[in-house]
């Protein structure tokens, strides 16, 4: 396994490699740590920063140097390519955050747009991962991300929500909680199509290696309104989400702010794995 380490000298930089150690990747994997130098007066700042997160990884992993000189986000597209990377992982920072209409062409939302391959997005990252939500869909990309998702997070001691949004356009919203217990006594023909896509979903996550809890969640509302409140509520310090990614392809169709990964992209404050 490949991961793509990207500093640009700031603190938010090393909280990115903080996440990819607490999500304790197999000691088989390859980090690349690279800095990418726009003007060449900020190397030295640079190259002190990836001396640091190859500090924190410790020795754990194979670690990698690199330095590109351009403009960041095409460097950066540039060696996950060039270096075949599975997860592009950085710091998300937050100048952006907590406003109702963010900055959608911030620099991390258009590197996400334009990467073909998978992203990690750290913020406000706490000493430890207790809580992580996981969202499923009835589509083909929501296997994705239970499967490779579910391996990539399951060394954590992490409790698992995993949660699917009923899309409504009514005022208002519901949230319900599906009894693991209570669930198994129901027949086939009693369980709902969402609890039955639910239940599959933590089949997969079990199946791809989670061992932690995992809680069942159901909101019914807007989208991305109630995942934010669910974060929000559930006090969770990661996300997982999928991006509905085709190869070929760019990753998001259509205008931004109609797309839910992107917003939340954008609008959470808690660190997201993009699968």
């Amino acid at each position: 396994m490949e991961i793509l380490i990207c500093t640009d000298g700031s603190k938010s930089s090393l909280q990115s490699a903080e996440l990819v150690r607490k999500l304790g990747f197999p000691v088989t994997t390859r980090i690349i740590t690279l800095g990418v130098s726009e003007n060449k007066v900020d190397v030295e700042k640079l190259t002190g920063s990836m001396s640091q997160i190859d500090k924190s990884l410790g020795k754990a992993y194979a670690l990698t140097q690199k330095l590109r000189y351009g403009n960041p986000i095409d460097e950066i597209l540039a060696e996950a390519l060039e270096s075949s990377c599975d997860l592009v992982a950085v710091g998300g920072g937050r100048e952006q955050l907590g406003l109702l209409h963010p900055q959608v062409g911030s620099t991390t939302s258009r590197l996400a747009r334009k990467l073909h391959t998978h992203f990690l997005v750290a913020r406000n990252l706490p000493e430890e991962l207790g809580k992580i939500l996981v969202c499923t869909g009835g589509d083909a990309p929501a296997n994705d991300t239970m499967k490779l998702g579910g391996a990539w997070i399951s060394k954590t001691i992490a409790q698992i929500g995993l949660l699917h949004v009923i899309q409504s356009s009514h005022l208002g919203s519901v949230t319900r909680e599906i009894s693991e217990i209570s669930n198994k006594k129901q027949s086939f023909e009693d369980k709902q199509p969402h609890e039955l896509l639910l239940e599959r979903a933590r089949q997969q996550l079990r199946d791809a290696g989670v061992s932690s809890e995992i809680v069942l969640r159901i909101r019914s509302g807007l989208v991305v309104e109630e995942i934010l409140n669910e974060l929000s509520d559930g006090g969770y310090q990661l996300l997982v989400v999928g991006a509905h990614f085709q190869p070929g392809r760019d990753r998001w169709q259509g205008t931004l702010l109609d797309d839910v990964t992107d917003q939340l992209l954008n609008r959470s404050t808690c660190s997201l794995l993009i699968i």
